[in-house]
């Protein structure tokens, strides 16, 4: 059986340490990337998701957008964490082409089940 491999665009060092300690309890490989680094790692290896902080510093939709684009990259599931009081931020993350929006506290709850691959409801 394959490992199910996550990226997680998290620039947040504590919030990232999180997902990671969550992602080792439920045995997902998860490789954390840096904005910068994150499209070219991404086309190189798609992973099974991308997990994405849609307040990293820089242009996170950027990355969304690139990622649709390119045909290696276009099917894989980005899922966007965002402060629970911006619904235009998430409605930009919805247009750019993210598969699914949470607020930080939904997100931080369905974390095991969104690492393993589980349907969660939609937010």
């Amino acid at each position: 059986m394959t490992t199910r491999r996550v990226v997680a665009v998290v620039p947040d060092l504590f919030f990232a340490t999180r997902i990671s300690a969550t992602a080792r309890e439920v045995g997902v490989a998860l490789e954390i990337l840096a904005p910068d680094a994150a499209l070219a790692a991404i086309r190189n290896a798609p992973p099974s998701l991308v997990l994405l902080d849609l307040h990293a510093p820089g242009d996170p939709l950027a990355l969304v957008r690139a990622l649709r684009a390119g045909p290696e990259t276009r099917t894989v599931p980005v899922l966007g964490f965002y402060a629970h009081v911006d619904q235009a931020l998430r409605q930009a993350a919805l247009e750019a082409g993210v598969d699914q929006a949470l607020p930080r506290s939904a997100f931080t709850h369905m974390l095991p089940a969104l690492l393993r691959g589980e349907k969660t409801p939609p937010h």
